[in-house]
Parts: structure tokens; sequence; C-alpha cells
């Protein structure tokens, strides 16, 4: 037992001396060690400001609404983009802009894209194109109300969803 002893304690030993790297210099030595670095961006803050509402007033049987919508893109840095636009139905049914019928409804086209009914709209690039880092893209919208609307004020007539992304 005592030779497996003095064998096992001379194998590490040698084990441990062999994985030692002597330097041999008079006084000092030197050694380059890399700097590795790693940059993962998959997560980026989208910081924009959207409208608080989107006024829609009837005035006189003629519709009004306002003129200086606009998103703005607060980010320093990065671009993003409007990649969804849904328009759903709130104390008024959403209708079709181009075929305009029913009661108690309203209908949206907002950048050149019209409502169909509740729901997501069509939207496309050229209506609703990259806004770059301090920008701001201009929402430009009309409205039809069906004519049997009493007077009234600040109704919900319909809820707006912009999904924003992030452009690469």
């Amino acid at each position: 037992m005592k030779k497996k002893a003095i064998s096992a304690l001379l194998l590490s030993l040698l084990a441990l001396l062999s994985f030692t790297n002597p330097v041999f210099a008079a006084k000092s030595t030197t050694a380059t060690v890399p700097v590795t670095l790693t940059v993962s961006n998959e997560y980026r803050a989208v910081n924009v400001t959207v409208p608080a509402s989107l006024p829609v007033y009837v005035i006189n049987g003629s519709v009004v609404v306002a003129d200086n919508a606009k998103i703005t893109n607060n980010s320093r840095t990065g671009a993003v983009q409007v990649t969804g636009l849904s328009i759903m139905d709130g104390a008024f049914r959403v209708g079709d802009y181009d075929n305009f019928s029913g009661s108690k409804t309203i209908a949206l086209k907002i950048n050149g894209c019209p409502t169909r009914g509740s729901g997501n709209v069509s939207i496309n690039s050229s209506s609703f194109p990259v806004i770059e880092a301090q920008g701001s893209m201009p929402l430009k919208y009309y409205a039809k109300v069906s004519g049997d609307v009493q007077n009234a004020e600040n109704i919900p007539a319909a809820n707006i969803v912009f999904t924003i992304s992030i452009v690469n």
C-alpha cells in the first residue's frame, strides 16, 4: 500500500509540473493577452410618440379631422416603421371606407389606407415609410361618419392600434 501511495504522489507531482509553463528571465517577463469583445444588440427599445387620439368632428354635416397628427421617432439612433395598423369597433362599428353605409358607423382612411371593416388595415411601405432617428411621419387621415349620429362630444368611436417595428 505504501508503494501505491508513493507512486500516486510521484505521478501527481509529475502531472503538476507538466502543466506549468516555466519562465526564465532575469528580473521580469511580459505576457500578451487578447481582449475579446462580444456585442449582442438583439434588444433595442422603441421610443416613439403617437397621437393620444385622432379627433373627428362632424360640423353641420361636414366631417373635419386634425391636420397635425404625426408619429415621432424619439430615438437618437435607429429607424422605425409602422408595420401594422388595426382599427377596431368602439362606440361605432368600423365600416368600409370605399363602400360606406350603415347605422352608427365610422370609416377611416389613414395615409391612403382605407378601412374595410373592423380589424387589420392593409398598409404598404410607401404609405408608412421608414421614420429615421429624431424624425417624424405625418398621419393624414379622413373619416366618414353615418348620418344618424346625435349631438354628442368625445365619443370613443373606434380604437386604433399601431404596430411599430425597429428597422435594421
